[in-house]
């Protein structure tokens, strides 16, 4: 096929908006550069794909829910960042006039949710923006009517909100205020679900992320949860004497995603058994539930 044809035919597909899972993960991978984790190892758990699918698809199911809330709990490096930065931009190619915005734990965590999606945008939709400010807040608005703004951890930014996503970065650390006020900003209008999605590493064991969980499963609310083993690479260490062998398993093995093994060795040697266990495998520290004797010396 000629190159003018090949352009034409991707600049056609760049468009359409992917109709299943599937599909939504080959377009994800083609035109963002991003493989999402799709390969789920630990019971319980759900993948980064899981939450791309739920996020973009709540608006077009015919099954319409009351609202698109939901809580994403993963690892240290888990993606979770980059993952909701994916969503946000799906949202905003293909939801003409949504209205997002990114609120953080922290102004350098909302920089880097914002990075991203720039970084996603810049490579093949710079035609489809509008304009992008810096100053006061990052925003970026689309010619289809689509905006991203990042928020200032404020009771004042928040409460001036009515938008229809909100998207709550590293929400274990908000101040508690902040984040009492941010209940209130999201709205449905237009034909766009509101949707409130609290994103985390659970820092804590008995921190505002716990509350959060609870909440939303008394609320039956969606909670996608993955850890170090569900983005981990393919292992091909030998599983004797490994430091991680009670805890992994076999699970790495089986493996298919970006994580360094070497680097989760170097973290565990580094961290405190305790810290680990909660932000890398993300549980609480249950002995009975795991006979890794390393972890439970640490008690």
């Amino acid at each position: 096929m000629r190159t003018g044809k090949i352009e034409e035919v991707r600049e056609e597909l760049k468009g359409r908006r992917p109709k299943t899972r599937e599909a939504l993960k080959d377009y994800i991978k083609i035109f963002f550069g991003v493989d999402v984790p799709d390969n789920v190892l630990t019971e319980g758990h759900k993948s980064p794909m899981d939450y791309i699918w739920h996020a973009f698809d709540i608006d077009f199911s015919k099954e319409k829910q009351d609202n698109g809330d939901c809580v994403v709990w993963a690892s240290r490096g888990g993606g979770k960042t980059m993952m909701a930065a994916i969503a946000t931009a799906l949202d905003c190619i293909f939801k003409p006039e949504i209205q997002v915005r990114i609120l953080s734990g922290s102004g350098f965590q909302a920089g880097r949710m914002y990075e991203y999606f720039e970084k996603f945008i810049r490579v093949n939709y710079e035609d489809m923006i509008k304009d992008v400010k810096i100053w006061p807040a990052k925003k970026t608005t689309f010619k289809n009517g689509a905006m991203v703004e990042v928020l200032v951890q404020t009771e004042t930014s928040v409460r001036g909100q009515h938008v229809h996503k909100l998207r709550c970065d590293e929400v274990e650390l908000f101040k508690q205020r902040v984040y009492e006020a941010a209940q209130y900003t999201t709205m449905s209008s237009k034909g766009w679900i509101a949707a409130r999605e609290v994103i985390s590493t659970k820092h804590k064991p008995r921190g505002l992320m716990k509350k959060l969980i609870d909440e939303a499963n008394e609320l039956n609310q969606p909670v996608f949860k993955w850890n170090v083993w569900d983005v981990v690479e393919r292992c091909e260490r030998e599983c004797k004497g490994c430091p991680l062998e009670e805890a992994c398993r076999g699970k790495a093995k089986r493996a298919t995603g970006y994580y360094k093994i070497s680097d989760v060795l170097s973290q565990l040697e580094r961290a405190k058994e305790r810290s680990f266990y909660l932000e890398m495998f993300c549980e609480d520290g249950s002995k009975k539930k795991w006979g890794w004797r390393t972890f439970c010396r640490s008690y």
